[in-house]
């Protein structure tokens, strides 16, 4: 098995421990006792963490090695999980406080926010290692359908085990992560890099580097959206039961992480596109998706939109990791990798405290401001920004 193979399972297993959590944060939450609202200080807690230390094991990973700190991540990773599933467990069969359970929540979730991003990081910058420019778009398209069936697998393994109890998904994803940790360890090649003497240090002043960061941050911002309240949403919409949810909001997701892992592997793998391409064709479909979702009255439809926004993404997540991985320079690719991980921190940062307080309010108001955010992103992309910064960053990927 090649390098790029293995470190594509890895990420499969990765993003599988990631998405577990989706389908049964919204019951979980409700059966230990909480409520909306800290459901989204849970969430945005991991994201903090995770923004403030992307760009540190970004640049750690450019100093000691890909392999060092992708290990060290896989490794903290699984102890956040298994902390986390713990916890949750003890809190639902035990009568005690629902703040000491909440706290000892969040403590598990700094843990999940400080390791995730060294193995995302670490991940991004290998296959830069293991890819030319030509090749860029589709080795990021490539760990864009890692992530996709990572979401299969995590959403669909935690509706499935839910129906055991609602924290054995947890438990499971955590042995998983320690079992790839080993196979990474015997299989990835320890990568070596020519360096200066001079500390090399990503110039954010580089053409087209905000703009991608910019990006990521927004399509994000649409994707954690769907995610957070998405659960909660169905739940309160079809009046559905804590089981009911799990089951039905891994049955969306695992649609998510269909589409977009067809896409990347069918579309993305056999035709290397330019990043601004692959944006444009991604978010009219996000579009598509948020107004399916707000006019739906059955359950069909829901998992229609679903469906939209895996291919959405399956487009939009390459487009984006590509061209801040081109626009960073490659001397630097463990940086740009933890400055993609912190472009998502910020939204992941923000939009669950935002997003279940505006459900609070109303149910339908999170969706309909994810759709003013990406019909301005959609109306920027084609035509606010006619510079050379695109055109630049897709001769690069085309020649």
């Amino acid at each position: 098995m090649d390098s790029k193979r293995v470190l594509f399972f890895s990420m499969i297993i990765c993003y599988a421990g990631f998405g577990v959590i989706n389908p049964i944060m919204a019951p979980l939450v409700r059966e230990i006792g909480l409520d909306e609202q800290q459901a989204g200080w849970i969430i945005s807690i991991a994201a903090f963490v995770l923004l403030v230390s992307a760009p540190i094991w970004g640049r750690l990973s450019d100093r000691v090695g890909r392999k060092k700190v992708l290990l060290t991540g896989f490794i903290g990773f699984s102890i956040g999980l298994m902390i986390f599933g713990s916890v949750s467990w003890f809190g639902m069969e035990n009568d005690v406080n629902v703040m000491v359970i909440f706290i000892l929540i969040m403590v598990s979730r700094v843990l999940f926010g400080f390791f995730f991003p060294a193995m995302t990081s670490s991940a991004q910058a290998l296959m830069a290692d293991f890819t030319d420019v030509k090749e860029r778009s589709a080795g990021m398209g490539m760990l864009g359908a890692a992530t996709g069936i990572g979401f299969i697998i995590g959403p669909a393994m935690g509706a499935l085990l839910s129906g055991i109890h609602l924290v054995i998904p947890i438990f499971v994803a955590s042995a998983l992560v320690l079992c790839v940790a080993w196979f990474s360890y015997k299989r990835l090649p320890n990568v070596t890099h020519q360096r200066s003497n001079k500390k090399t240090k990503i110039d954010l002043k580089r053409v087209g580097l905000r703009p991608y960061l910019l990006i990521c941050t927004c399509v994000m911002s649409i994707f954690a959206t769907l995610q957070i309240v998405g659960g909660f949403y169905i739940q309160d919409v079809f009046q559905l039961g804590a089981k009911e949810t799990a089951i039905w909001l891994g049955i969306g997701l695992l649609s998510v992480g269909i589409m977009m892992a067809l896409v990347q592997m069918t579309i993305i793998q056999k035709r290397s596109y330019p990043p601004l391409t692959l944006l444009r064709i991604g978010l009219p479909l996000f579009i598509a998706a948020l107004l399916v979702l707000l006019f739906t009255n059955h359950l069909a439809l829901y998992l229609i939109s679903y469906m939209l926004v895996g291919v959405a993404s399956g487009f939009t997540i390459p487009g984006y990791t590509a061209g801040i991985s081109l626009a960073a320079g490659e001397e630097v690719q463990g940086e740009a990798g933890g400055l993609t991980a912190a472009a998502s921190g910020i939204a992941s940062l923000i939009v669950p405290v935002v997003s279940t307080s505006l459900y609070v309010v109303n149910q339908s108001l999170p969706f309909w401001i994810a759709l003013g955010i990406v019909v301005l992103l959609l109306l920027y992309v084609c035509f606010g920004h006619k510079s050379l910064v695109f055109q630049q960053v897709e001769k690069s990927v085309v020649e």
